[in-house]
């Protein structure tokens, strides 16, 4: 009995051993936000993706965590077409902090000048990022160079949500220049530019893939914000309501035009407010008649 359960478990634990190594890494050494990402779209199209994590060596002292993302052996060609189509794992280049932030032992002003301005747009874009609907953002800050004459900051964000930023009435925009260009003295409003990108996963945490013909957009027309879907019908409503009262000023210009005369006849406007025994028609024929019937008796 015994020995048959250890063959039970050297069964099973060859079995486990075996669908381990089916699995293969098909992307490595990525951030949690994009392995998330990477897995919730193979997910999405039916490839059974795992996220491992893993650590790397950077500088010989620093480790720096990762994640791999691993596929089965049998889905490796798809999960690669699917992720090429996406543009996933993105291609990330070389920033001046790579360049510039090595640890010397007399710094530089230009370092100093680079680690300061790596580390201010950083803290604002993990700000940014705290902000909702908002999904990522990456901050760039350019300062002026006393060589070339140049006396203003200027500022770029990038910024991908999930439609947050489509909403005029949400303001989000605005915010956000205010908010890069209030972390630094001398940065205006004007010279802070905000480019927008509307994410096509909608929502991580529900797993959903949105497509882009139902992600929904805004317009304004005439300073009436409203779904660009609804903009024909709100035009049709409009103009058959300006048609309506059209014809209701002119039934009104008709009905005045038709009266007018009579009122004029009966002493004008002011008849109407002080109205007159009539003294001639049908009413006062009769009523002569009627006189004369009763002096004829007497």
């Amino acid at each position: 009995m015994v020995r048959r359960a250890h063959l039970m478990f050297l069964v099973l634990l060859a079995l486990l051993v075996a669908g381990c190594a089916t699995q293969t890494a098909i992307v490595t050494n990525v951030e949690e936000r994009e392995a998330n990402e990477i897995v919730v779209l193979l997910a999405s199209k039916g490839v059974d993706a795992a996220k491992i994590p893993t650590t790397v060596t950077t500088t010989g002292t620093t480790a720096a965590s990762g994640w791999d993302i691993a596929v089965p052996a049998s889905q490796i060609t798809e999960a690669l077409a699917i992720l090429n189509k996406a543009g996933l794992p993105r291609t990330k280049g070389t920033t001046l902090l790579d360049l510039f932030g090595a640890a010397t032992l007399v710094p530089s002003d230009l370092q100093d000048q680079i680690r300061f301005q790596e580390g201010l747009s950083e803290q604002l874009g993990n700000t940014i990022r705290k902000m909702d609907g908002i999904i990522d953002a990456d901050v760039q800050i350019t300062f002026p160079q006393d060589d070339e004459g140049e006396t203003a900051y200027t500022a770029s964000v990038y910024v991908k949500h999930r439609g947050v930023l489509d909403n005029p009435n949400s303001l989000m925009v605005t915010k956000i220049k205010r908010l890069v260009s209030s972390a630094l003295p001398g940065l205006t409003i004007e010279n802070v530019s905000v480019v927008a990108d509307r994410a096509l996963i909608s929502d991580i945490a529900l797993q959903t893939y949105t497509r882009p013909e139902d992600l929904k957009e805004y317009v304004s027309i005439w300073s009436v914000v409203i779904a660009k879907d609804s903009a024909a019908r709100f035009r049709i409503i409009f103009y058959a309501f300006i048609f309506l009262l059209f014809i209701l000023a002119c039934a009104l210009a008709w009905f005045i035009w038709k009266c007018l005369p009579i009122i004029q006849q009966q002493g004008g406007i002011k008849s109407l407010y002080y109205p007159q025994q009539y003294t001639t028609g049908v009413v006062a024929e009769e009523e002569a008649e009627e006189k004369k019937e009763e002096e004829g008796e007497g």
